[in-house]
């Protein structure tokens, strides 16, 4: 299944917002930012956003905003969707092709995205709705509803997805498992977020 990868358009929105008013709240454009990240000894994504902090004041989103100026991408320790989707799969190959069925009906729910990660897929429609993980037990997939039906089928799970919106997830062993009910819930999370 050929999929395009991206990350939500709130989150761009976002970074063209802190770049709006990055001069104001800190006194110095992005241009003068990224002439100083130039000169950051670290060369890890974290070890440069510690950096930005401790030595500059500058917060994680500041931070990472004048990273992906100053080196692209890659800086926020980024990598290529495809990679990441590979990578997540090498121990769990039995569980793309489910994995393939489940975001097929996702992007049938409407506008949103799938953005891979190094541990998971997150689900993304207004805001995150889920998120889908491999695993010994089966594919998870992390739901982040209002209010979750009271089934034996749902488990409590944290950080599931990068944070706590995603508290109950089910866990599929197979296709069959991807039923009318599991669908219900995905869509519910869909159309709540």
């Amino acid at each position: 299944m050929a999929e395009t990868f991206k990350e939500p358009d709130r989150l761009q929105k976002y970074f063209a917002s802190l770049e709006a008013n990055i001069a104001t709240a800190t006194g110095k454009t992005v241009a003068q930012w990224v002439k100083i990240a130039k000169t950051c000894p670290e060369t890890k994504p974290r070890a440069r956003l510690k950096w930005f902090k401790d030595k500059h004041g500058l917060g994680q989103s500041r931070a990472g905003l004048v990273l992906w100026r100053a080196f692209g991408t890659s800086s926020l320790g980024d990598d290529d969707p495809n990679t990441l989707m590979n990578a997540l799969f090498v121990k769990f190959g039995e569980q793309r092709a489910l994995y393939d069925k489940v975001a097929a009906f996702t992007t049938k729910l409407g506008p949103g995205t799938l953005s891979p990660r190094k541990s998971y897929v997150a689900l993304y429609h207004l805001k995150q709705y889920g998120a889908i993980k491999p695993s010994k037990q089966g594919l998870t997939i992390g739901l982040a509803m209002q209010k979750y039906p009271k089934s034996a089928r749902l488990i409590d799970v944290k950080n599931l997805g990068g944070g706590e919106r995603n508290k109950k997830a089910v866990v599929l062993a197979s296709a069959k498992e991807f039923d009318a009910e599991v669908k219900a819930w995905v869509k519910a999370a869909y159309d709540g977020n």
